[in-house]
């Protein structure tokens, strides 16, 4: 499944979904700069999907980490 519809779901607060990218989308988006990094050491292109979020409002879909 695409992560597109995780990200949707962390974006729109959906509390009853569990899944690992859903919860991880979650985390990325509390994140302060310096786990932002330790994040993106592990997961780049979740990071990418959501700073690109951040920046042009637009969802990109990228190859699972």
């Amino acid at each position: 499944m695409s992560q597109v519809f995780d990200l949707k779901n962390s974006l729109n607060g959906e509390s009853n979904i569990t899944n690992f990218h859903k919860l991880l989308f979650d985390l990325i988006l509390k994140a302060d700069n310096h786990n932002l990094y330790l994040l993106r050491q592990a997961f780049p292109n979740a990071v990418d999907m959501v700073e690109e979020y951040k920046k042009n409002g637009v969802i990109i879909d990228l190859p699972y980490d």
